[in-house]
Order: C-alpha cells, then structure tokens, then sequence
C-alpha cells in the first residue's frame, strides 16, 4: 500500500491516478496528525501551567493577608508597649507598689533558669494569695485547666510593669519555642493583673485623675467594637460615644485625639452600621457624627463610611436616556418596551405608593441624613469638597430613595440634603447629570398633606432646575418644567391609557401649588418661580408656562405673597430693560408709551397703586399672546372657582396689558358673554362667586384704553339678535364698556350710544323684561355722564349733528313707564328721564 502511495498509481488501471492518494498529500497527513500530538501535548503543558500560575497567585494572597495580619499584630503589639510604658511611668511617679518591681526582677531571673519560673510562680501565689480577689482566682484555674497560649490582647489590662515583663517573656518564648514557659506566662498575667487591680483600687482614692484626662485606650474599644457579644459591643460604643463627646467641648485641644479614635475605630463603627441590633447602630451613629463635627481628616475613611452608609438605603439605579431613577429595573424595562404600565417617576402622583426600605426605624433613617449632612459640612468646612467626588453618584441616589419614604421627617431632610448637594459648584458636573432626574423623582412630594414637606420639595425642584448646564446655556433640569405644568402633547396617548384610566391623566402640579390653602406654600412657590424666571438660563422658553402663576399671586389675600409676585415682576422688568436696551431706549426717546389724554394711575385695581414700569410691562405683553386665548376659554369652565381665577387673571393682565389687550377683540368679547350668561344664570342656584364682579372690572378697565368705534361695531350686531341670552349678555357688556371709558372719549359717539341703548330690542316693547332691565342700567352709566360742564359739551356736540336720538330716546322712556308695572324698570326710566329732560332742555335753550 505505501509503495502504491509513494509511486502515486492506485491498485487498479496502471497508469491512471486511481482512488489512492499520492505520496505528498500522505506526507502532509502524517506531519499534521504529528503536529496535532505535539499541539494536544503543549495544550496539556499549558494546562498545567495554568494551574501553577493560579495555585502562586492564591499562595500569594495567602501570604498577603498573613503579612497584613503580621502587621496589625505588631501595630497593636506597639500600641501595648506604647500603653505599657505610660503607665509605668504613672506608677513611678506615685510611688507605690516598688516591689513589684523587685517581683519581676525574680521572676525574669526565674524564667531563664530550668524551672522556667515555676518555682516564683509557687511563691508568689501563695504569698500574694490574700490580695487576689475570687474572680481572678477562678481565671487562674481556668487557664490551668484549658492550657490557653497567651494571648496579649486578653490582658492589655494588666500593669505596665506586667506588660513590660509579659512582652520580654514572649519574645523569650518565641525564640526558645517552650510551650511550658507560656502557660507559666498565662498564670504569671493573671497573678500581676489582680495585685496591680488591688493595688490601683488603694492609690484610686488619693491620686485618681479627673475622667477627661484618662488616656482613651482606642486599640482595646476597637477590639471590643468587633466581638460577638452583643452586649459587650453596645457598652463598647456607648463608652466610646460618652468619650467622644466629652472630647469634643474642646475640639481643638482634643484634635488629635480624636483623628486617632477615628483612625483606630473608624472601621469598626462603620460595620456597625448594618449591626442587627438597634441601639448598635443608633450609637454608632452619634459617634460618627460626633467625629464629623471634629473637622478631621476624612480622607482615607470614606471610602469605608459611605458604602456603610449607602447599604442602609433602598438600592437604585439610574436612566440617563430617558433621565429617571429606577427602583425596579425589570418594570423599567417592561415600560421601555411599550408595556402597560407607569414611568416610574409618576408613581405617587396619584394614589399611593409602597416603599420598601433597609432600615427599619424611622429615626434612624432619619439619622443617616443627617450623618451625611454632617459629612457634607464637614468636607465643606475644610475646603476638600474633591475628595467626596467619587462618591457624589452614591449620595444622590441613595437619597433620593428618602423621597419616597413613608416618614415625612425623612422626606424633608432628604430633600433639603439633595439641594444642599446640588448647589456646591465644585459638583456641578454631577449635579448637571443628575438634575432632570431628581426635579421629575420630587414633584409626587409636591402633592404631600404635610406642608413641611411640600415646601422642602420645592426647595429641592428649585435646586434641580436651576443647575447651570453651561455647555448647552440651560437650565439642566429645566426638561422637567413640562412635568411640573403637567404638559402633554395634543394626540399623544400613553400605551397604558389604553388599559388604566389614570395613566392618561396628567396633573397640573404648578396649579395646585399656586392655589394651595396653605399661604406658606403659596409664598415658597412664588419665589421659586422668581428663582426660576431670572436665574434659568433658558428662561425664554419657559417664561409663557410660568408667567401665569405668578400674576396670579398678585391677587392672592395674604399680603406677603401680594408682595413676593409684585417684587417677582418688578425683577423680571428689570431684566427685560436690560436685556433689550435698544428697545426700551427708543420707546422712552420718541414717547412711544400710551396715550397722554387717558390717566393709566387712576381707577387699578388692588393692590396696584400706580401704573407698572415699562419694563414689567413689555415683559408681560410679549409673553401674554401664548396663554391669553386659553385663559380666555377658562371663563366658561364647569368649576366656578376655575372661571373666578381666570377672570382675576384676565384683570392683572388687563392692568400690564392695556390697550394691547384689544388685540383679539372680538374673541374677548364672546368669552365675555357667555361667561356673563353663565353666572347670570347660575347665580340664584349657585350663589354669586365674584366672576361677574370681575368680569365687569376687566371690562372697565379695558374701556379706559379701546375707543368706542372699536367696540361698538362688535357689539352692535350682537344685540339685535334673536337669542335672548346673548342680548342680554352684550347689553352688559356695554353697561360696563360705557361705566369705565372717560367722557372726552365717549362724547364723540354719545348719539350713538343713546341710540343703541333705546332701540325697541334694547328698551322697547319688543325688549324681554330682563334685556330691557340690562338696557336701562346701560342707559342710566350714559346718562350720569351728563353732570356739571358735560353738560355744555353735549349741548355743543347736539348742534352740529342730528337731534333725533334724543326725543326718541325720551318718547321710548315715557312709554316704558305707562306699559311696564316692574318696580326696577319704573325707577330706572324715572332716574334716566329727568337727566335727559335736563339735558333735551339745555339743548332747546342752546338754540
């Protein structure tokens, strides 16, 4: 067979190739299945290398960590000797217990012999017998009996002269390794700790120093902070808490001291933070923020505090596409994907929401804010807000989970710390990321029952919207004003609505802030709107949504926030000059303001006590043409207090706009009418709301500044139709047109008006009884424009124009009074007829 490969010829046919193959593609088949063996070997070998390499690095770990543990040993082992020797040192300056001293000397003598110290053990056992005290005894056997190795720590304790000597004899023993020599060592610390206890408890009485000056052994509290014993950690951290405190009425004396209860039992404070006992974790915050108000260095400690901090919160996450926190990310990404249900930033702004939280005592959550307002200020204090940088992102969202806790103490101190937050400029790019998303995560808290909590919301929205996104000129929360005002897009239906009623509604926050019944939160929403209108960048295109809330202020009944809009608009018109120099100049050079024949001071209505300044004027008008329309509409809505608000709207409006207000007229005046219709017909099933009140200042304020060929025009056709109602309705219109506008403007139409109003649809037999009755207290505010020097100048006027209006008007008047038994009507024909007798006699006189 090889030989057929090798010569290329198959076993049949000679001389073709056949079905064998040649003796290069055998070569190759044998080389690769030689090189897949060698591979397969090289595969094995790295294999193994792998696993050498894995088995040195935990070797490597191993050995890391028990170096580490070398080096906390022989940290504590100095602090000891540290300790130790102050101690002794105390004791030589007293005086006493020398022969312990001598004792010592007897017992190292005693150890480097071959008795290894058993024999100065047996003498000193029985010769200081009387001055051991029962429980030492006890822990003497017990060491015999368990044949415990010494542990240092257990009895750091003991005397400084024991310390000195116990740490000889460990160094002694390490290096002899003689296990008998150590138990002996044992006995030995007990022995000297209870004739050092004894003898301390005589000399206590004469020399014992004040609690302030005793050295704080931290190293052993630490120790104790990390023990199982419940009850042994409680009274360790409340020590530590009374010790921190007392250090604290000297800070600056004490500093140090208290850097090294921080560095010794920062660490464990900070695990007892998750301890499961309660009073643990309350006392382990009150030592932390005891140590914060030190003005310590933080440094290398929070990296360790605020992961300590943070697992005490409701864990969170983050969508910057869509700029919202997320509690449950599954429910997250179900309404991504067009599911049925809610974004998570609305929840709570209907109905209520659940909270699950980590830490199950409301004082206690309570208390981890303010332990972060304590880091906050401290950091702030020393200038070294860069080193909270890494951890601003933690800090944000772990409170921001606050602002849905059940509690509102935790609500508000979450909500005051965020804002706190965001205003450090030095965190202004993590404010900027965070921004739209905490402005959209506190507007549910804006509806909250407790007026402490709405206002702290507010002040958090503020805070948010307003951080300055100097990249894009912006507010860089600003995204969230759309939410506040409840926007929403026309044709635009949510998924959900299709399934759930209530997630089609949008809420008007900003609405219900303006008319809360609280005045506290009415003044805080005032000013966060004035914040809002100067300081936002972006403030152009914001300014028609937020304008009408604050002229809305400016009728509010308590004086302060009155006061609050009017200082808001002021600031605004300030601004507005300002920023349109050229404009304003221009008006006040070529006399561009109003007309000098009417008197813009007289007849405003409260609290205005004189015409606005150019400034706050134009602000208003060119931000007045959005919204104008639409409040227009609200005089018909099926809530009285709705069409009351708007009617005050449209008066504050009437007062900055003036005769910009006639821009729509026609418009105007429809609204008028049927929101007159309206109220006149409701009036005696629902009680009179003030609208009609309001409804006829606005339209005496705007008669002031809109000639009557303007309206007359409008109003003519309209009062000769068939509708009743809308006759009525115009006839009142022009009654309170004809009360506000000035003489010099309503004598050139004077006819005219006497005309209109006496016509037979008006007054006449064809009248309804209410129409007529409008039509003549229309009839009589024309008529008492007849007094004093009026007179004379209607008498000229009736010369150079036809005199028929007036005869007519008197004969209609004269028939009224014999066909109509009303006792309204008869009194108004009889006070509108002398006036016109009066006058129809001048005019004959005149010629």
């Amino acid at each position: 067979m090889y030989n057929n490969l090798e010569s290329g010829r198959g076993g049949r046919g000679g001389g073709g190739r056949g079905n064998g193959m040649s003796s290069h593609e055998a070569n190759a088949n044998i080389m690769e299945s030689q090189n897949n063996d060698r591979i397969s070997e090289l595969s094995d070998q790295v294999a193994r290398l792998k696993g050498l390499t894995l088995d040195i690095g935990n070797e490597v770990s191993e050995q890391n960590n028990l170096l580490d543990g070398m080096g906390d040993s022989f940290g504590n082992v100095g602090d000891m000797l540290t300790g130790s020797l102050a101690r002794m040192g105390i004791m030589l300056e007293r005086g006493g217990a020398k022969h312990i001293m001598t004792d010592i000397d007897a017992i190292w003598s005693s150890l480097k012999s071959e008795d290894n110290g058993n024999s100065i053990l047996q003498n000193l056992s029985t010769r200081k017998s009387k001055g051991v005290s029962s429980k030492r005894k006890q822990q003497i056997i017990a060491i015999k009996q368990q044949k415990q190795s010494f542990d240092i720590d257990s009895f750091t304790s003991s005397s400084q002269e024991v310390g000195a000597a116990t740490t000889t004899a460990i160094e002694y023993v390490q290096t002899k390794e003689c296990e008998a020599l150590t138990d002996n060592l044992c006995e030995l610390a007990v022995v000297f700790s209870a004739l050092d206890h004894d003898s301390d408890d005589e000399e206590d009485e004469e020399t014992q120093p004040s609690p302030d000056k005793q050295p704080l052994r931290t190293q052993r509290l630490a120790s104790a902070l990390k023990s199982n014993d419940i009850a042994s950690q409680i009274e360790s951290v409340s020590k530590l808490n009374n010790a921190i405190k007392s250090l604290l009425h000297n800070c600056n004396d004490n500093k140090q001291q208290l850097q090294a209860i921080m560095d010794t039992c920062g660490k464990a404070l900070f695990q007892l933070l998750g301890h499961k006992s309660e009073q643990c974790r309350r006392l382990s915050l009150e030592c932390i923020q005891s140590l914060l108000l030190a003005n310590i260095d933080l440094a290398r400690h929070l990296p360790y505090l605020i992961p300590a901090i943070v697992a005490r919160y409701t864990p969170c996450a983050y969508d910057k596409e869509m700029e919202v926190f997320v509690q449950n990310q599954q429910v997250h990404d179900f309404f991504k994907r067009g599911g049925a249900s809610n974004r998570q930033d609305r929840d709570g702004l209907i109905g209520q929401v659940t909270f699950d939280v980590v830490e199950p005592n409301e004082d206690l959550r309570l208390a981890l804010c303010h332990t972060i307002k304590c880091l906050v200020d401290s950091i702030t204090r020393m200038n070294a807000a860069g080193i909270l940088e890494p951890h601003y992102s933690e800090l944000i969202m772990a409170l921001q989970t606050s602002l849905k806790d059940p509690f509102p103490e935790v609500k508000i101190a979450a909500s005051h710390r965020l804002a706190e937050l965001l205003r450090i400029p030095q965190f202004e790019l993590g404010a900027k990321y965070f921004a739209t998303g905490l402005a959209r995560a506190v507007l549910p808290n804006c509806r909250n029952r407790n007026t402490a909590v709405v206002v702290a919301a507010m002040d958090l929205l503020e805070a948010s919207i307003v951080v300055p996104d100097r990249a894009k000129r912006k507010g860089a929360g600003s995204a969230a004003i759309a939410d506040l005002v409840g926007f929403k897009a026309d044709n635009a239906i949510p998924i959900a609505a299709f399934y759930d009623s209530q997630y089609a509604v949008s809420v008007n926050i900003l609405a219900e802030l303006s008319s809360h019944k609280n005045p506290r939160v009415r003044l805080r929403c005032c000013k966060m709107l004035q914040s809002l209108l100067i300081n936002l960048p972006d403030r152009y295109d914001h300014e028609q949504r937020l304008l009408p809330y604050v002229l809305l202020f400016i009728n509010d009944n308590v004086t302060e926030v009155t006061n609050a809009a009017l200082e808001c608009i002021d600031k605004c018109g300030d601004q507005y000059e300002r920023d349109h120099s050229d404009e304003i100049i221009e008006r006040r050079q070529f006399g561009v303001d109003g007309d000098d024949t009417i008197d813009y001071n007289a007849g405003l209505p409260t609290p205005f006590t004189c015409r606005p300044s150019l400034g706050a004027r134009l602000f208003v008008r060119n931000n007045t043409s959005r919204f104008f329309l639409t409040v227009l509409g609200e005089l018909t809505n099926w809530r009285a207090e709705t069409r009351l608000r708007s009617a005050e709207l449209l008066l504050i409006l009437a007062v900055f706009c003036e005769e910009h207000l006639t821009k729509d007229l026609h418009r105007t005046l429809n609204n008028f009418a049927n929101a007159i219709d309206i109220e006149l017909s409701s009036h005696h099933e629902h009680g009179h709301l003030k609208v009609f009140d309001q409804i006829e200042q606005v339209l005496c304020l705007m008669a002031k500044f809109v000639d009557p060929a303007t309206y007359l025009r409008l109003v003519r056709p309209r009062m000769t139709e068939d509708s009743v109602h809308m006759q009525r309705s115009f006839v009142v219109i022009l009654s309170s047109l004809i009360k506000g506008a000035s003489f010099h403007r309503l004598c050139p139409h004077w006819i005219e008006l006497l005309s209109l109003v006496s016509s037979p649809k008006c007054i006449g037999a064809f009248a309804g009884s209410k129409v007529r009755l409008e039509g003549l207290k229309a009839l009589r505010s024309l008529c008492h424009r007849t007094d004093g020097n009026n007179v004379e100048v209607l008498v000229a006027h009736f010369k150079n124009s036809s005199n028929e209006a007036l005869p007519t008007c008197v004969d209609a008047l004269e028939e009224l009074m014999i066909d109509s038994e009303e006792e309204n009507v008869l009194a108004l024909s009889k006070e509108c007829l002398d006036r016109l007798h009066v006058l129809s006699k001048a005019v004959t006189n005149s010629i």
